[in-house]
């Protein structure tokens, strides 16, 4: 069965209605997603390589994880969730910190992919072990990224060998 997602108003409140997730996007419904972005421990963010096969923008970096949020389901239930599935990686709620809400429109596909959503963003701080090099076959890359004062400045990212030797 397809996934049934609740739809939204163009303020981003649901309005009791629930489509397929393809309806959603035939229609243009207004909808919620996550998107999670782990930063490692030298403030760079794990971009993930889209599917060919996506509908969507296939075969380009995307946000760390990301997902829409079914039915009945929380923003934090589906960011654990899409944590779990994307990156085989089991999280605890209290792992993420909340950041913002975006709302987000746009036309793909010439016309045939309607995306408008409300998206929560949250973050979540990924100690890698040793030190990673990336590829051009891997499916995901760390790519320095400065989000905000507030993360980032913590002093083990800059004293941290991984860091220092990448």
């Amino acid at each position: 069965m397809e996934e049934q997602i609740d739809i939204l108003d163009s303020d981003g409140k649901k309005t009791g209605m629930v489509c397929g997730r393809s309806e959603v996007h035939r229609r243009g419904l207004w909808h919620r997603t996550v998107h999670i972005w782990f930063f490692d421990e030298c403030g760079r963010i794990l971009f993930q390589l889209r599917a060919h096969d996506k509908l969507n923008n296939p075969n380009l970096y995307d946000t760390s994880c990301a997902g829409h949020i079914s039915a009945g389901d929380s923003s934090l239930d589906s960011a654990i969730r899409e944590i779990r599935e994307e990156l085989g990686i089991s999280k605890n709620p209290a792992d993420l910190i909340y950041l913002f809400e975006s709302k987000h429109e746009s036309v793909l596909n010439g016309g045939t992919y309607l995306d408008n959503e409300y998206y929560d963003v949250s973050w979540k701080h990924f100690r890698r072990r040793k030190k990673t090099t990336d590829s051009p076959t891997s499916r995901s890359r760390w790519i320095l990224f400065f989000l905000s004062p507030r993360i980032g400045t913590d002093a083990s990212y800059k004293s941290s060998k991984i860091c220092q030797s990448s």
